[in-house]
């Protein structure tokens, strides 16, 4: 999203305002209080999902769809309430402190948002400033430094308990990843000559009417239980512009859906819906379909949650040509392209917690040939508490844990073009099709301040992308097998992060990294140290 030149300069010099302001708060603290809003959501690439992972294995409690994100700020401390009853000792967990000081003002260590202003009935808005540095170096990313530098602020609002709105803004440098900030090159920066533009994160609105949720605006979404990235809808993707719903019912059953533009233009769209079952406090499946498929015309079709989506492919139509700009063939609205999925989480005991996901791409039941092209995953994780600090003081906790991912070859693509990508990246899976990837993790948390984690990985990535279709006129093919010349990826990182407040986190990672055919070229091994240094400060 371009903006004007008086545009940028105003909301450049609004953001260095509230940091001057935040600075100022910082060294002077108040002793104000406030509550942040119960309806706000968190965002799906919080840390805060990391934690509640580490409950859930832990205590054997699952929170309502934690698979089916992002979650309300209300339902997750709601959550930590109803685990403090049943498990009194989660109060000193180190991951429960974390979370309650990152989403509760009134949990030691926490601090209220900067600015907050409150109506005579429940009409509410707060304004939280920000900054965050990433410097990551690192030979998987095209190019290998990846520098993402922001300064911004949060602003939620909310009228009553049945709405809330919210805008991310900020200003950046052009960064890599689906989250990152677009590359809109120095002629429209806000300093000229300066790699530093507007962007947003986030900006939607969404009220409930009748037990039903309806969000409006561009936010991401990420369905799965996956440690490293979920198969069928991840947030590797940018943030969606989207209609939404979403309503819970018997208690256990909870319900999203939703139609997202992906690009005006040819007028690309994204459809998908998901039914979540919470089986027992320590069990849920999640049922997931998604479609891409083109025309503005077709969106409130998809809107309709209760509709398998293979069903609008298939009913009466007339398709004439050039109904979507730049489609000569009527495709474009006369197919979709379908995928399906199942993901379960169990708690098997206190301390161990499974999950796993089946992804089945363009699934048909016709006589027709097509290649296998799915994707599978599986993880486990084994959580420890080993007592406290001291009295009243923090525990401290271990862990280790591993995951699998496999992504058959001519996944999320299809050969008239309804593939699942969204400005050059994948929806689904981070990596694409065409790759293996086995990850372990051994973590170590010195109560709630410091985190100590150790990773090892295994990465084979195939020639196969998103936008590589199987093609019938090749005939039969093994997408099972990695394709091409197999680029071969391992390494080890050891991760340190520094949390001491809600205000400040800090990470630093280093690591030694080996690669084989890099490219895809028939090339020799190559060594490497890759490193990140993070830091986010947050009022």
């Amino acid at each position: 999203m371009r903006q004007t030149a008086h545009g940028r300069v105003l909301l450049l010099a609004t953001a260095l305002a509230w940091t001057w302001v935040w600075v100022g708060g910082a060294v002077f603290p108040g002793t104000a209080r406030a509550t942040f809003i119960p309806q706000e959501r968190v965002p799906t690439n919080s840390p805060v999902y990391r934690d509640l992972e580490r409950l859930v294995a832990t205590y054997d409690r699952t929170p309502n769809a934690l698979s089916t994100r992002p979650l309300r700020l209300g339902e997750i401390l709601a959550y930590l309430n109803s685990l403090a009853i049943e498990y009194p000792s989660a109060a000193q967990d180190p991951a429960m402190i974390r979370v309650r000081r990152a989403l509760d003002p009134e949990a030691p260590g926490a601090r209220a948002p900067l600015v907050k202003v409150k109506g005579d009935a429940d009409e509410i808005a707060t304004a939280s400033p920000y900054a965050s540095l990433v410097y990551n170096d690192d030979p998987k990313n095209r190019p290998d430094l990846n520098r993402d530098y922001r300064v911004g602020v949060q602003v939620a609002a909310s009228l009553d308990s049945n709405s809330v709105f919210v805008f991310n803004g900020y200003e950046g440098t052009a960064s890599q990843g689906g989250r990152g900030t677009p590359n809109f090159g120095t002629l429209n920066a806000v300093i000229q000559g300066v790699d530093l533009n507007s962007w947003m994160d986030e900006a939607y609105g969404e009220v409930t009417v009748s037990r039903v949720r309806m969000l409006f605006g561009h936010a991401s979404l990420r369905w799965g239980p996956g440690r490293d990235g979920t198969l069928a809808l991840s947030d590797a993707a940018p943030p969606l512009d989207m209609i939404r719903g979403e309503a819970g019912f018997a208690r256990k059953w909870r319900g999203q859906w939703f139609v997202a533009l992906l690009d005006p233009g040819p007028q690309t769209y994204l459809a998908g819906h998901r039914l979540s079952w919470v089986i027992h406090s320590d069990m849920t499946l999640g049922l997931t379909e998604l479609a891409r498929f083109d025309g503005t015309s077709q969106g409130l079709l998809y809107f309709i949650p209760v509709v398998p989506y293979s069903f609008w492919e298939k009913r009466p139509k007339s398709v004439p040509a050039g109904a979507v700009p730049g489609d000569t063939t009527g495709l474009a609205m006369g197919k979709n392209n379908v995928l399906a999925a199942v993901d379960l989480t169990w708690g098997v005991r206190r301390g161990l917690r499974l999950w796993g996901e089946f992804m089945v791409d363009d699934i048909s039941f016709s006589s027709d040939y097509k290649p296998d092209m799915i994707g599978y995953q599986a993880g486990a994780e084994q959580r420890w508490v080993l007592g406290t600090l001291g009295a009243d003081r923090p525990s401290r906790a271990a862990s280790l844990s591993i995951e699998y991912n496999r992504v058959n070859n001519y996944t999320y693509s299809a050969w008239h073009g309804h593939n699942f990508e969204s400005d050059g990246y994948p929806l689904g899976f981070v990596l694409g099709p065409d790759v293996m990837q086995v990850a372990a993790e051994a973590g170590y948390e010195q109560g709630a301040n410091v985190e100590l984690r150790v990773r090892a990985e295994l990465r084979r990535k195939g020639e196969g992308e998103v936008g590589q279709p199987w093609l019938p006129a090749q005939g039969k093919a093994d997408a099972s097998a990695i394709s091409g010349i197999v680029e071969r990826d391992a390494r080890v990182a050891a991760q340190v992060i520094y949390t001491p407040c809600r205000m400040v986190r800090l990470e630093a990672t280093v690591g030694a990294a080996s690669f084989k055919n890099e490219d895809h070229r028939n090339a020799g091994t190559e060594s490497a140290v890759p490193f990140r240094l993070a830091a986010r400060l947050e009022w």
